[in-house]
């Protein structure tokens, strides 16, 4: 028991890492340096909408097929060989010349994304107690803030003129440091699950067996979560210093709060949400969600400094939150090898929200001069989910409970 509970806290601290690597340096590096790029290469918001929204097109398809290569090959084996090809691409970064190659690298940093939280998730439930399950998927989620707190902190000193480019480095020599180690801790074990996971049932029967009422709201969930999630924070650097007029500093300082907040908000959320049910943990996650937008949208005038540090604290509450309370009721929903195809579908449709609004957040800032109207649009997007998750079901033993 001892020697299971040393095993599975390595691994949760291992894959909190990873995540750290490729959501936090893969996904949300590019739009916290933005203003620094586009001096050096030169490109337009609306060329930064359809770069972003390319990234979540990597992360939606590589969400589908990361589900596939985990009863293929393993969950194991498909998140090491994601998290050695992040790392290649962030050393790539360094070295990109304009915007088109840029593109493919955070595209392809998209996928990686997918392809080490998807099977993580699958992982998870299997090899950490069911009771510590919450909690390690809830601090696994807050990954990524670690890796946006490290960001903040190296965009004070390398995001000058051309120093975006010796950030891009640092990180890559960062997630190759964690590549090594986890096939050094993870290689044997990679080889035995992966042939105990070939003998499941086949992708047909499992899809079968979902459950279509329930799998819908998951879907329609997952996609809200991407309209409102993902252009609140690859515009925020860009609406802070490009519109609201605060300087660089400032932007980072924000980035640092969210990161800060969110290392225990998924766990700390986690662990209420085990005491008032997942589904009204999502309730009140998402609610404080839109309260982060909203006091976003009111930042100026007198009290600006307090309003965006409400937002980028309750932005920190909920957003890493949200990634560990989403999958963990999926795992309490469906069964073994169903919750990782629910999952994986989750995502495709998670990378289609995060498109809509990147692109259309891109599109209202050429069309109206303002980025409000995009954050009207995900304040919107979190209120209907805080509906739709109340709407949803508990778990049986919850509705027998209250029967």
């Amino acid at each position: 028991m001892a020697s299971g509970s040393r095993r599975g806290l390595e691994i949760t601290l291992l894959f909190t890492a990873f995540i750290a690597a490729t959501y936090g340096f893969g996904l949300y590096l590019f739009p916290a340096m933005i203003e620094p790029i586009r001096a050096d290469i030169g490109f337009s918001y609306g060329a930064m909408g359809v770069v972003s929204g390319l990234v979540q097109a990597g992360f939606m398809i590589s969400a589908l097929l990361a589900g596939f290569a985990t009863l293929r090959i393993g969950a194991l084996p498909t998140i090491l060989g994601a998290i050695a090809l992040c790392a290649l691409c962030l050393v790539g970064l360094s070295l990109a010349p304009d915007v088109v190659v840029m593109a493919a690298l955070l595209t392809l940093l998209g996928g990686c994304a997918a392809a080490i939280w998807v099977p993580m998730v699958d992982v998870a439930r299997q090899l950490i107690p069911e009771t510590h399950q919450g909690k390690a998927l809830g601090l696994m989620s807050s990954g990524t803030s670690y890796g946006v707190f490290l960001n903040s902190l190296l965009l004070t000193g390398l995001a000058g003129p051309g120093g975006w480019r010796m950030l891009w480095l640092v990180t890559g020599v960062l997630a190759t440091l964690l590549a090594l180690a986890g096939f050094w801790r993870l290689r044997g074990l990679a080889t035995a699950r992966s042939a105990a996971e070939a003998s499941g049932p086949s992708v047909r029967a499992r899809l079968r067996a979902m459950p279509s009422g329930l799998t819908a709201a998951v879907l329609l969930m997952m996609f809200l979560n991407g309209l409102a999630c993902m252009p609140f924070q690859t515009y925020l650097s860009a609406f802070l210093q490009g519109e609201a007029g605060y300087p660089a500093e400032t932007a980072a300082w924000a980035w640092r709060i969210i990161g800060l907040v969110g290392m225990v908000s998924g766990f700390a959320v986690g662990a209420l949400a085990d005491r008032i049910t997942l589904r009204w943990g999502m309730v009140v996650t998402y609610l404080v969600l839109a309260g982060a937008c909203q006091a976003l949208i009111t930042v100026g005038g007198s009290g600006a400094n307090l309003r965006l540090t409400l937002a980028a604290v309750a932005f920190g509450l909920s957003f890493y939150a949200i990634f560990g309370l989403v999958p963990a009721y999926i795992g309490q929903m469906f069964g073994a090898g169903s919750a990782a195809l629910v999952f994986a579908f989750g995502n495709i449709a998670l990378g289609l929200g995060g498109i809509l609004g990147n692109v259309l957040g891109g599109m209202l800032k050429t069309a109206t001069g303002s980025f409000l109207p995009a954050y009207l649009v995900m304040a919107g997007a979190a209120v209907a989910s805080a509906l739709l998750a109340l709407l949803m079901p508990g778990r049986p033993q919850e509705r027998e409970t209250a029967q």
